[in-house]
């Protein structure tokens, strides 16, 4: 996979080490040494024009900011630029990414009555993200991220093989062990049928045509057929994984991102980083 750019947002809050961490293990992962660190300064109502020159001001603030994190990111050898922009956040995440062919890297919380940023950031991304999670770190050190687990989540569907092959090249660049799993919907069976004779009769049934399907992928692939709620069978497999690489359901006429619910679900619940692929 040829990535020629990794958008990094940085809030300049706790996880920011973490992020940047991350950040470089995955140029390391995609040999990509392009890195663009950026931070928004999202409005909701366009300020009068009399606040312009306090907002200018503030926005060299926090380039100097990005710039000091660039000196830290020294001893890596990168080639890194920075970019504030102030503006809605949607709109300014897409003048902000504009190579299709990249990476962006975020640090992700959630917030039980609302929305959080991160999850506001996410949907409007058109690229994959690599969405990080964990323990927050005082220093950059991406010698401290071991991915020797990776789980991959399947559901035969274009996005998820295409998330499959990923996770295959990071497995065979870090010499990981990979784990396919496939979970068979059981409340979809459900709510179809009602015997429950013809109930697990099904259920078999869609359990041998996945393994005639994987059979055909890769004979061999580590995989692992399960029925149950697919999102609580994925998080509870993430338990003993080091990383997470599933992939998103595309997007809409209205250029919003569909995540999926088994993603969505996946990338909020879960502990463990999450690579989402498009």
């Amino acid at each position: 996979m040829n990535i020629e750019r990794i958008y990094v947002a940085i809030d300049f809050k706790s996880a920011t080490p973490l992020v940047l961490s991350h950040a470089v293990w995955l140029s390391r992962t995609f040999d990509c040494k392009n890195l663009c660190l950026f931070h928004i300064m999202e409005y909701t109502l366009t300020p009068p024009a009399y606040l312009t020159p306090y907002i200018n001001k503030e926005k060299k603030k926090i380039e100097e900011k990005l710039k000091k994190l660039t000196e830290q990111l020294v001893p890596y050898i990168l080639n890194i630029d920075v970019k504030v922009v102030f503006g809605r956040l949607i709109e300014s995440i897409k003048e902000v990414i504009k190579n299709e062919n990249s990476f962006a890297v975020i640090g992700f919380k959630t917030h039980i009555t609302r929305p959080s940023t991160s999850e506001r950031i996410l949907k409007g991304l058109k690229v994959p993200v690599f969405i990080v999670k964990g323990e927050d770190v005082k220093e950059i050190n991406p010698e401290d991220i071991k991915m020797k687990k990776i789980l991959c989540p399947v559901d035969f569907s274009e996005h998820s093989l295409r998330a499959l092959t990923i996770a295959q090249n990071i497995a065979k660049k870090w010499h990981s062990e990979l784990k396919v799993l496939h979970v068979v919907p059981e409340q979809k069976v459900k709510g179809i049928i009602e015997e429950p004779e013809e109930i697990e009769k099904y259920i078999d049934y869609l359990k041998e045509n996945a393994q005639e399907q994987f059979q055909k992928l890769n004979k061999t692939l580590n995989y692992e057929i399960l029925s149950g709620i697919p999102a609580d069978e994925i998080i509870k497999q993430s338990k003993d994984a080091d990383l997470v690489v599933i992939g998103s359901k595309g997007r809409s006429y209205t250029e919003a991102i569909i995540i999926g619910s088994v993603a969505e679900a996946v990338i909020k619940n879960s502990l463990k980083p999450v690579l989402l692929i498009h």
